[in-house]
């Protein structure tokens, strides 16, 4: 075979050549096989993540309630477990990377066959060996294609679940949601709302309660220790049970 056709000879591909999850996926395999705490902190880290976004858009943008600073790192988790499709729409990322990657492999290929072209030119002009030499350094990295998809499961991840608290927050706006009465330490009567003796619950952190008075259109947020009980409105026809808050020594 002449010295031309070996220059445009066309290499088999393979597929882990060209896919930057191929190329990362078994190193990340081996190490939770050695490090299964590792793989356990990594769902920790999606759950909390998932409580997060969903918090701050659901309490800061929707209410105006500044969450990430009332809230404790604990409160994240738990949030992130108490809003399952949080969770599912951050995990949902995951197959939008396959997809990315299906698309990567496809253009990679197409440029390793444009290099091979490039390499057996006898006299490339100058643009052509500049474009070579950006193929030699765009094929021979997969670290900014693996990182591009880390950024697809952070800004896609935060941009679904924004959009989810988005219409949990409408939701509660219109009506939807638990209408419970508020008694604080000291107080004979319950705390009213403008035009009501019952406000929409929309949450609670470790020290904190949050409520919403759908008149005022403004949010409440009660620190727990101030709080003697919180009643859920009965259905109608039937008496209510109070609902104690329980404080932790």
């Amino acid at each position: 075979m002449g010295e031309a056709a070996r220059a445009t000879a066309i290499k088999p591909d393979l597929p882990e050549q060209h896919s930057p999850l191929l190329a990362i996926l078994p190193h990340i395999l081996r190490t939770f096989r050695r490090e299964p705490a590792l793989a356990l902190t990594v769902c920790y880290l999606f759950v909390a993540l998932a409580g997060i976004y969903y918090d701050y858009g659901f309490y800061q943008r929707g209410f105006g309630i500044p969450v990430l600073t009332l809230a404790q790192a604990g409160d994240f988790l738990v949030a992130g477990l108490q809003q399952p499709m949080a969770l599912v729409l951050l995990i949902s990322t995951l197959p939008l990377c396959w997809i990315f990657d299906w698309f990567t492999v496809r253009h990679r290929r197409r440029d390793s066959r444009r290099r091979e072209r490039l390499r057996g030119l006898a006299q490339p002009t100058w643009r052509q060996k500049l474009h070579l030499r950006y193929l030699d350094w765009h094929l021979g990295s997969l670290w900014t294609a693996q990182l591009a998809y880390a950024a697809i499961v952070v800004l896609y991840g935060w941009t679904f679940v924004l959009i989810y608290a988005g219409h949990r927050v409408d939701q509660v706006r219109q009506g939807s949601g638990q209408r419970v009465t508020v008694r604080l330490n000291g107080e004979t009567s319950d705390l009213r709302a403008s035009d009501r003796p019952t406000w929409s619950y929309l949450g609670a952190v470790s020290n904190y309660v949050f409520v919403y008075d759908h008149v005022a259109k403004r949010a409440m947020i009660l620190p727990v220790n101030a709080i003697a009980r919180i009643q859920p409105e009965p259905p109608k026809g039937k008496p209510g049970l109070p609902f104690p808050v329980v404080h932790l020594p």
